[in-house]
């Protein structure tokens, strides 16, 4: 699915009037994961204390989700990592195969530890679309190190591998995956290893993430002034290597230190705005096309978001009405007027350049007779 010219699509509806239904669905199956990520949010106390676990999607429930959704038209699915969603793989196992039958589009993002053969066999079968493995490292030192669970590297790699034998058994261009990992101090020296390791596991992509930080474990992994500034070389190693064997990688976009930095990410998701009220001014789109369901059943536009307050839960209530209900309308209303939460200082690099794209693509999409209509 060409997840961007639909979304440009919707928003275009959202800009004539028209309240499109969400686009993509973005679920938390699960509060639990098998590894011990030393970048991990869930390592915040604050952070994990603010999801308000006290009730949970049941696995009914999160086949529900899946009915209504395709009902709804949600065209395309994330089972989200964070956690880790193969830590309840009968559940999402099932999700999955309701989603292809339905005709969405699946991805999921998982530590790949936990799918055994019989699942990547049918997986393979049934088409399912997109996987992005959470890799650290191109060893198991520096993978391992991360994740702090000896092992892990291996069992990881083993089950791409097994992916990749059962696309050919079967002659299959589906899933298709790739690796995403975080840039740490351990790893930033390792871009042009990861970029060959990804292609010799036959992988769409290899992509970095800049760190977060979320606890003191955390800022340990941070890089340091002169790491930065080694990182500008092997950004340029990388991209010559990822030319070189024809594989996609997100890390010409760390070019922009800014977004590797990541000091507050608000300034640079509001530059170019109009300071109209109008569907092109929004700082960000997500509260338009997206809906992001916590294991707790609370609904929100993001994956970032920490500030549950005022949002619903679908265990309350349907997606549609939470979709069209009082919180997405405030959202909605306090983006317009460029307004964006404090938590959107973290957000993800490569969200604030999707927006970026997205942005202009809009603009170049509405006709003239729209832009003179609305007096934009």
């Amino acid at each position: 699915m060409h997840f961007e010219k639909e979304a440009i699509e919707r928003l275009k509806m959202w800009y004539r009037g028209v309240k499109a239904p969400p686009l993509h669905l973005d679920i938390e199956p699960t509060s639990s994961c098998n590894l011990k990520c030393r970048f991990c949010w869930t390592s915040s106390e604050e952070r994990v204390r603010n999801c308000q676990y006290q009730r949970t999607l049941t696995n009914k429930k999160l086949l529900d989700i899946v009915h209504e959704a395709a009902k709804l038209g949600v065209k395309e699915w994330e089972i989200a990592g964070g956690w880790e969603p193969m830590s309840k793989s009968n559940a999402v196992f099932k999700m999955m195969v309701l989603i292809k039958k339905y005709g969405m589009y699946g991805s999921i993002t998982t530590n790949g530890t936990l799918f055994t053969k019989n699942m990547i066999k049918k997986l393979v079968a049934i088409g399912w679309d997109r996987i992005l493995f959470s890799l650290e490292g191109p060893d198991a030192e520096t993978h391992d190190s991360l994740t702090r669970v000896k092992g892990s590297f291996e069992r990881e790699t083993r089950n791409i591998r097994l992916f990749k034998e059962w696309k050919e058994k079967f002659r299959a261009k589906k899933p298709i995956y790739s690796v995403h990992s975080v840039l740490t101090n351990k790893n930033y020296d390792k871009l042009e290893k990861m970029i060959e390791f990804g292609y010799h596991l036959d992988c769409n992509g290899v992509n970095f993430e800049p760190l977060m930080i979320w606890s003191e474990e955390g800022k340990k992994l941070k890089l340091s002034k002169r790491q930065r500034e080694e990182l500008k070389i092997h950004i340029e190693k990388a991209l010559k290597k990822a030319k070189e064997l024809g594989i996609y990688t997100n890390i010409i976009n760390l070019r922009e230190e800014r977004l590797v930095n990541k000091n507050d990410m608000r300034g640079i998701l509001k530059e170019g705005l109009n300071h109209r009220k109008n569907i092109l001014n929004p700082p960000c789109f997500n509260p338009w096309f997206n809906m992001e369901i916590r294991v707790s059943g609370r609904v929100t536009p993001c994956r970032i978001c920490n500030d549950e307050n005022g949002c619903e839960s679908i265990l309350d209530k349907s997606l549609k009405d939470i979709w069209l209900g009082e919180y997405f309308e405030s959202m909605r209303e306090q983006f317009m007027r460029g307004n964006l939460p404090d938590y959107c200082r973290d957000c993800a690099s490569g969200l604030v350049v999707d927006m970026r794209n997205m942005r202009n693509q809009l603009v170049k999409r509405l006709s003239p007779v729209e832009w003179v209509k609305r007096k934009i």
